[in-house]
């Protein structure tokens, strides 16, 4: 093996040179696509990396500049005719080599001219927020893009256009692979989870999406700092790598299993997060010779560790760990089709080529090998082709007519253009040949090939000229996957559950919310004109909505869709589906595929949580939340809030509510009693600086919404703030606020530590990771450059001594709150930072002040204040500051 690092392949203009963030090859091999932070797509020739400095033709083929925003993504299509884009600019580019425009030289470009001229023949609109990572399907017909506003985009490969969005994950999706069978893909997300969703095709103009399994044991812990999570399949449909996985305390790549979907093995030897994972193209064998039967995968496997790891399925160690091959975090790493070469990117703006020798992983086996293991899965059948032209559509027929022997083509007709299509689509999938898994990891149960249906012919016309047309057949976009349009009163039989919306998950961007300002639109003014209906989407019943003059309230929440289908859970689904106007909705709770119960309530099911340990709960969209017990016995009648849910959510036995007119309602459901009345939360969305002319204007956005173990509620919202309403105070409190992240000394601005340090958990600890998000994460350069001015300003005259005195202020407002929610380990903890920093500043007056306070009997917080005490003095004691204030606090322990 030797190492290149060719001083030429970057991204630089005269002043910098830039981060690379992804990196691509062709199929064929001989280009190289790279994407980085000057928004330019860059391709390169594979020979003039390999050939080194004798190398005397062109290096860098193209270079395009039509993305407005840094390249986080580039990837070429199977079939090698197009290259894709994603950028942070929201926006995804399909590119094609244009053999007839002859390259021109873009205005200030550095270095060689272009060699070739590659044209964005497509923009692909749709994400609200930074797309980080795009697939394409084995077969090239399908594109799946994902990004930071956690959605899943599937494109047509064929005709670009947009056929679903999926709003599955809870958080940002950061990467994508497709099963290279052509059944799944998987994507991986912030929200700690990785998502096996199943597509197929049930007509030439229909497809078919559902979560299959949803991964999570693997990634509990996992950091939400990096800034990918590439994935990647296993040539023979194996196994799935995913990275940023976690073992206890250990970074590692999750190695998940098909079938069962279970993770039994982690890549363990990384020392930072990991966030990218590539099988290599090829399966081995360690001899020539042996039987493909043993025939192992490798992976390649790197992050923020700045070391390149090469394992293979064969070997608990890794073949090769090579440290320090950059200078900052790896971003993404490509093979090349001859699995001999591996690219990496890096941070730092340089691409490493890891040249191998033939033998160094073992001898490859052949395609026609790789196809037989894919084969059992039902291999890259052809029910994912679409009719695309009036020749395909005579090649469809004839092959169908041949294959059912009911007509021969006539003597005089033409033969037909030859166009590329697979083999005909069989109503009955052929048997798969018997190949043994390979050794050391091995799925548990191999899954069945799915039928598909005939092709659907599509109605063919001659013009008066003689050419032939194909009738346009109405391509709809697709509803939101898993819902229906229609009642599921006869459902046809399906291999998986379909996919729904968990309703736990807020939208992208939180709840939105409306509030009334202090002046308001006077009637003379007249009433804008009725709008014009939207037309309706089949994925969804009818928005929930209230009237405004059913309720006075000065705010207004956003509600979820009434959808056809729901579920919600994991190993225990709790499902509901919808019908027409005068029919009940079907609650079903499954665990593990097996039916606990079924039921039925009246109207539309709305927003379902729950748990099987303590109680299901699901609401209607007139606002009735109907309680059951895990076997589904009813427990409480139903509660009616009088409008309809924004937000249903519940822990261990507790549950609480948020209204569309932004009541908050909280119970206790063992015990049936309310945790404290109905509450507003007007106060959290700053109506008390709203104004408007005509009285609406936008409040902040709810963007998570929790209880805790000990039945607190804390919200999230846009702005950065959180808050924890307190039934003693009667009043909303906040718990944390962009002021500390800006300010103080403890705020973790990188998210690193719940890496290392992992008792830094908590309600408390998580409202700070959100403020985070929203403070620094989502405000980018914004909240950078507020951090700066706030170091700036202790430059200031009156300023002296600010960064002391807002961190000491932090450490209080951390300990004050974590009393009032009872999140006692999180309240000894600070208290302990608390007391080492000012006994380190030598602060007398705070310290005497908090050790009077804990010389006392009773609890604090749900901890015992003598104990807290002993712990303060022990911690107290090492400062030689205040020691003598220690000794007079000593004898009361």
């Amino acid at each position: 093996m030797r190492l290149v690092k060719p001083a030429w392949l970057e991204h630089r203009d005269e002043h910098r040179q830039f981060e690379i963030y992804s990196v691509a090859v062709s199929p064929d091999g001989s280009r190289l696509a790279t994407g980085g932070l000057d928004g330019k797509v860059r391709l390169w020739s594979t020979k003039a990396i390999a050939g080194g400095p004798d190398y005397k033709g062109p290096k860098q083929l193209c270079s395009m500049s039509t993305h407005t925003g840094a390249v986080t993504v580039v990837r070429f299509s199977p079939n090698g005719r197009y290259l894709a884009s994603g950028s942070d600019d929201r926006i995804a580019l399909i590119w094609e080599l244009d053999a007839t425009r002859a390259p021109r030289q873009e205005f200030g470009q550095q270095g060689e001219k272009d060699t070739e001229a590659w044209t964005a023949r497509k923009r692909l609109i749709g994400h609200d927020n930074d797309i980080q990572d795009l697939a394409w399907s084995p077969d090239s017909s399908l594109l799946v893009t994902v990004g930071l506003d956690s959605a899943i985009i599937v494109w047509s490969g064929t005709t670009f256009e947009k056929l679903k969005r999926i709003d599955s994950h809870q958080s940002h999706v950061k990467g994508i692979s497709f099963d290279p069978a052509n059944k799944y893909f998987v994507t991986c997300g912030d929200d700690r989870t990785a998502r096996i969703i199943r597509y197929a095709r049930t007509s030439p103009t229909e497809l078919t999406f559902s979560v299959e399994y949803v991964v999570e044991a693997p990634f509990k812990n996992s950091p939400i700092s990096t800034y990918f999570r590439r994935c990647s399949w296993s040539p023979n449909g194996e196994h799935i790598a995913c990275s940023n996985a976690t073992n206890g305390p250990v970074s590692t790549v999750s190695i998940i299993n098909r079938g069962d979907w279970d993770s039994d093995i982690s890549l363990v030897g990384h020392e930072g997060a990991t966030e990218v994972a590539q099988f290599s193209p090829k399966l081995y064998v360690a001899n020539q010779g042996d039987d493909v039967k043993d025939a192992m995968s490798v992976v390649a496997s790197s992050g923020q560790d700045r070391t390149l790891a090469i394992w293979n399925t064969a070997n608990p160690r890794p073949l090769l760990v090579a440290h320090n091959v950059s200078l900052k975090a790896i971003s993404d790493l490509a093979w090349a089709p001859d699995g001999l070469t591996l690219y990496v990117a890096s941070l730092d703006g340089s691409i490493l080529a890891a040249i191998f020798d033939g033998g160094d992983f073992g001898w490859p086996v052949s395609a026609e090998v790789v196809q037989q293991q894919l084969s059992r899965y039902g291999g890259q059948t052809s029910d994912m082709d679409m009719i695309e032209s009036v020749e395909q559509l005579e090649v469809a027929e004839k092959l169908a007519q041949d294959e059912n022997g009911t007509s021969q083509p006539k003597p005089e007709e033409k033969t037909p253009v030859p166009v590329e299509i697979s083999a005909p689509v069989s109503a009955t999938p052929p048997p798969a040949p018997e190949i043994s898994h390979p050794p050391v990891v091995a799925t548990k149960s191999a899954e069945k090939p799915v039928n598909v249906l005939p092709v659907r012919k599509q109605k063919v016309t001659v013009t008066k000229d003689g050419k032939k047309r194909v009738a346009p057949m109405l391509v709809t976009e697709e509803p939101t996957v898993g819902h229906v349009a229609t009642a599921p009163a006869a459902p046809a039989p399906q291999l998986a559950p379909e996919f729904s919306r968990p309703t736990q998950a807020l939208p992208r961007g939180g709840v939105s919310s409306l509030v009334i300002g202090t002046k308001r639109k006077s009637e003379e003014d007249g009433a804008a004109p009725p709008a014009k209906k939207p037309k309706e989407d089949a994925s969804f019943i009818r928005p929930a909505v209230i009237s405004p003059a059913a309720t006075v309230s000065n705010v207004r929440l956003a509600t979820p869709k009434v959808y056809t289908h729901l579920n919600f859970g994991g190993q225990s689904v709790f499902e509901a589906r919808n019908g027409d106007v005068h029919d009940p909705a079907r609650l079903t709770v499954t665990h593990n595929g097996r039916v606990i119960f079924v039921d039925y309530i009246p109207g539309h099911a709305h927003l379902l949580t729950g748990s099987a340990d303590t109680f299901w709960a699901a609401s209607t969209d007139d606002g009735i939340i109907h309680i059951l017990s895990p076997v589904g016995t009813r427990i409480i009648p139903p509660i009616a809030l009088g409008s309809s849910l924004t937000i249903l959510e519940a822990n261990k036995s507790f549950l609480v509510a948020i209204t569309s007119t932004g009541m908050v309602h909280s119970w206790d459901i063992s015990k049936q009693r309310a945790l404290f009345p109905p509450v507003s939360v007007a106060p959290v969305l700053d109506t008390a600086s709203k104004y408007a002319e005509n009285g609406l204007l936008k409040a902040p956005s709810i963007t998570q919404c929790l209880i805790t173990d000990q039945g607190h509620i804390v919200i999230a919202l846009s702005s950065g703030a959180c808050y924890s309403y307190s039934s003693d105070l009667m009043a909303w409190c906040r718990i944390s606020e962009p002021f500390w992240a800006y300010g103080s000394q403890y705020w973790d601005s990188t998210g690193f530590a719940t890496l290392f340090d992992h008792t830094a958990t908590g309600p408390i600890s998580l409202a700070e990771r959100r403020t985070n998000d929203e403070a620094l994460v989502r405000a980018g350069a914004r909240g950078k450059q507020l951090q700066r001015m706030a170091k700036n300003r202790m430059l200031q005259d009156g300023y002296q001594g600010f960064e002391d005195v807002v961190s000491i202020a932090h450490l209080e407002s951390r300990i004050v709150s974590a009393a009032m929610i009872e999140s006692t380990s999180e309240l000894k903890r600070f208290v302990d930072m608390y007391v080492r920093r000012l006994a380190e500043d030598g602060i007398r007056d705070k310290l005497n002040f908090l050790f009077k306070f804990l010389n006392s009997e009773g609890n604090w917080g749900g901890a015992d204040k003598k104990e807290l005490l002993s712990t303060a003095l022990k911690t107290a004691t090492a400062h030689r500051s205040v020691q003598n204030l220690v000794l007079e606090y000593t004898e009361s322990v």
